[in-house]
């Protein structure tokens, strides 16, 4: 019982510091399309920034995971905004 509650605060932890991630980078995209930055230059870059440092990190074999998961994700519809939730 115990494990449960602790394995849920765990998950809630993760949603919440996800969600702070998201809006901080939301900000960020916001601001660098004010100055003019075209959407796949800056995706470009993000990309390139967080693969570099998930790299120097966390290794190799976590930027391979990502890069599978991004793949995968992509394949089912995750990043397609116009997608209906059931």
């Amino acid at each position: 019982m115990i494990l449960d509650s602790d394995e849920n605060l765990d998950a809630l932890i993760r949603e919440e510091k996800q969600r702070v991630a998201s809006h901080f980078l939301h900000e960020a995209w916001d601001s660098a399309l004010e100055e003019g930055i075209e959407p796949t230059i800056l995706a470009d870059s993000a990309i390139d920034v967080a693969l570099t440092r998930l790299f120097t990190e966390a290794g190799e074999d976590n930027v391979r995971g990502l890069i599978e998961s991004l793949s995968d994700r992509l394949a089912s519809g995750h990043f397609d905004a116009s997608r209906v939730l059931q």
